[in-house]
């Protein structure tokens, strides 16, 4: 009977640490897929703007996280550059100029570290009791960092498995490296070589966005068009080579003297098209004479030092229209801008010259 008793008594002990081997492997197979989940989002996402709101907003949600932080190292400040000027402002995100604070986190071995309580300068003004800090590593580099934090205490602890953390900090780490590239090839595909600023590609699609979010909030659109007055003259007289430094003279002071949410683009061989969003008549015209009495200024001077003059004609249109808009009203406003243009150039050059919508 004894031995009965002790039988029974391993049984159930067995009986428990199955039932607690398959309640561990159910619970592993939950996360698992709960990340393979996150993972495959992130890996389906296009461009770093959509890829940042993933890693900052959706993992919220995702991971039922109470905050989170991701540090990238960027000294040369090209990875901010490739952000469209209207994205959002992330509270989570930490451009960092030096990597002493990624040093000091991950010393040693890049490996995740779970944390409680927080090192200095990890989730600042917030009241995070524990996190999992992921390195972000490529080519054996230290690219930055991603910080998931809770309010529990317990959440992250060192006791606990990074198995599947490990992973995802790869994931994210090859995510941005990818997306970084595309906008880049992306970038080279719509800006022309020559001047620097949006190609004719590049300006269509800007119009497209431009016309859809003026109409959106009612606010007023204006399209430009200018045209250097005899620029053949400049190729015939000094070259090609000095008619490139001129257009791209040209081009280079013109975005000096626009907002960031302009656009630029070279639009043909001598011709620059501009669209100003929330920009009315009155100050685009301002703007626009600016641009000319700029231009005019310019000082460029060919190899042999002959000052080459340089003079601009412009001609632009607005509308401001909420609500449903043709499907041709991209082409009709250049039509306006085009007509302003050649009204300019009639009546001397070196002039801005204003069509209204019919």
């Amino acid at each position: 009977m004894p031995n009965d008793t002790l039988a029974r008594s391993r049984y159930e002990r067995l009986a428990r640490t199955v039932s607690e081997l398959m309640d561990k492997a159910t619970q592993n197979e939950r996360i698992l897929r709960k990340f393979q989940q996150y993972e495959l989002q992130l890996l389906a996402v296009s461009g770093m703007e959509a890829l940042f709101d993933c890693l900052l907003g959706d993992s919220l949600n995702h991971f039922q996280l109470d905050a989170v932080e991701l540090w990238l190292f960027d000294p040369d400040r090209q990875m901010r550059t490739l952000l469209p000027a209207t994205a959002p402002q992330w509270p989570g995100l930490v451009w960092l100029d030096s990597d002493r604070h990624l040093r000091d986190l991950y010393t040693g071995q890049h490996q995740v570290h779970l944390v409680n309580p927080l090192p200095a300068g990890v989730f600042i003004g917030r009241s995070m009791r524990s996190a999992a800090l992921l390195p972000l590593v490529r080519h054996g580099a230290l690219v930055g960092a991603l910080h998931l934090g809770a309010l529990a205490p317990q959440r992250f602890t060192a006791d606990k498995s990074t198995d599947f953390i490990e992973h995802l900090a790869c994931i994210v780490a090859s995510c941005i490296e990818n997306s970084a590239n595309h906008e880049r090839l992306h970038r080279l595909s719509m800006i022309d070589m020559l001047t620097r600023v949006e190609n004719r590609r590049a300006f269509t699609q800007s119009m497209t966005t431009e016309i859809a979010r003026a109409a959106r909030h009612g606010e007023p659109l204006t399209v430009m068009l200018a045209d250097l007055d005899h620029f053949k003259r400049v190729n015939d007289n000094h070259g090609h080579q000095i008619g490139d430094r001129v257009l791209s003279a040209v081009a280079q002071e013109i975005v000096t003297m626009l907002r960031k949410t302009d656009h630029v683009c070279r639009y043909g061989g001598e011709e620059f098209a501009l669209i100003l969003p929330n920009c009315d008549r009155a100050l685009a015209q301002e703007v626009a004479e600016r641009i000319r009495v700029r231009v005019s200024s310019l000082h460029i001077a060919s190899d042999s030092g002959i000052e080459v003059p340089v003079t601009l004609s412009l001609g632009l249109t607005c509308w401001s229209q909420p609500g449903a808009y043709p499907a041709n009203l991209a082409d009709q406003l250049i039509g306006l801008a085009d007509k302003a243009l050649y009204r300019a150039k009639d009546c001397g050059r070196n002039r801005v010259e204003f069509q209204a919508m019919p």
